[in-house]
């Protein structure tokens, strides 16, 4: 059975030279492929169409998600072939949720993250209160949010610090859990989110929860209204 890789590995495969192949069909790569990639769709992966690769370099295969199962497949197929193939099981959305650039007719397609803004207030769990309160005085924003690293785990308002003692803990403070969006989300689809739930601003993560930056509805188009 072929190796399943993760982003990470992708990276350091194809900085050794290896190869990518998306399995999906034609007209799906078209419209967005990973940089660099070679289009061999399942329907169509034999011996006669593998002679597209180069057999003295590694092979990575991918689909859509990890849901799809066109690479698992390609890659037990490729590796009956005698190639040295690696499943990127995560697979295009994975690539497209950390923001990375793709190929293809609706690459420059805008997405949340061509809206994103790094001013947020952000904080630390040891953090003290009048820190905390500075840094959020000095955003356009009236919360900052708690990181762990780069990690998002919480949110604190400033409300919540009109009352509070010196001494206390961003985590007595903090609301756990914020919703986060994925940076390859259509701007159109995020207004119209964020409009429902009466919120103005979106909280851009990658899949590992690292933040990205925020969105701010009125940079946003009118929900409804398309992108060209």
């Amino acid at each position: 059975m072929a190796q399943t890789v993760d982003l990470a590995g992708v990276k350091e495969l194809l900085e050794h030279g290896a190869q990518l192949v998306e399995v999906l069909p034609y007209e799906e790569y078209q419209e967005l492929h990973l940089p660099g990639a070679v289009p061999i769709p399942l329907k169509e992966l034999d011996a006669e169409h593998a002679r597209r690769l180069d057999r003295d370099r590694p092979v990575i295969v991918y689909c859509w998600d990890a849901l799809c199962d066109m690479s698992p497949r390609a890659a037990t197929r490729l590796e009956q072939l005698g190639f040295d193939v690696y499943d990127y099981a995560l697979s295009k959305v994975d690539w497209m949720a950390h923001g990375l650039p793709m190929e293809g007719t609706a690459a420059q397609r805008p997405t949340a993250l061509s809206f994103v803004r790094d001013d947020v207030a952000t904080c630390h769990l040891e953090d003290r209160v009048e820190a905390i309160r500075q840094r959020i005085d000095a955003s356009p924003y009236g919360f900052a949010l708690v990181l762990a690293d780069r990690v998002v785990l919480g949110r604190v308002r400033r409300s919540r610090l009109d009352d509070a003692s010196e001494d206390a803990s961003p985590e007595l403070l903090m609301e756990p859990g914020p919703s986060t969006t994925r940076p390859h989300t259509d701007p159109g689809e995020l207004a119209s989110s964020l409009q429902r739930s009466g919120a103005s601003t979106a909280i851009l993560t990658t899949p590992e929860g690292e933040l990205l930056g925020v969105v701010s509805r009125s940079d946003l188009p009118d929900p409804g209204a398309g992108i060209t």
